[in-house]
């Protein structure tokens, strides 16, 4: 019996040192890059919305504190004893004579 066997109908001999990957294979390999991918995305994008939100704290800082200085130098003027007289003299009174004023320990 003769046999022949032509080159085009010939299984290719297995080849170590060549990486062949099924279907299977790639599908994982692309699911595993494509949620990288959307993991890097959304930590960029969540990364900006944090410091949107950091700035825009800053700048609510910043306005509180000039506030605080403003209310501080409003208080200050409403406690001064020169204000005190003269409110106070415009609505008639006059300082304690020294005898009644009581010093207390």
């Amino acid at each position: 019996m003769n046999v022949s066997v032509r080159a085009a109908n010939r299984r290719p001999a297995f080849n170590p040192g060549r990486a062949v990957i099924s279907l299977r294979q790639g599908l994982i390999v692309l699911c595993l890059v494509t949620t990288c991918a959307l993991f890097y995305l959304y930590t960029g994008v969540r990364g900006l919305s944090i410091s949107y939100q950091v700035s825009q704290a800053r700048q609510n800082q910043a306005e509180l504190v000039e506030m605080g200085r403003r209310l501080r130098v409003e208080l200050n003027n409403l406690r001064s004893p020169e204000r005190l007289e003269r409110a106070g003299g415009r609505l008639g009174l006059a300082p304690a004579p020294p005898e009644r004023v009581r010093v207390l320990p």
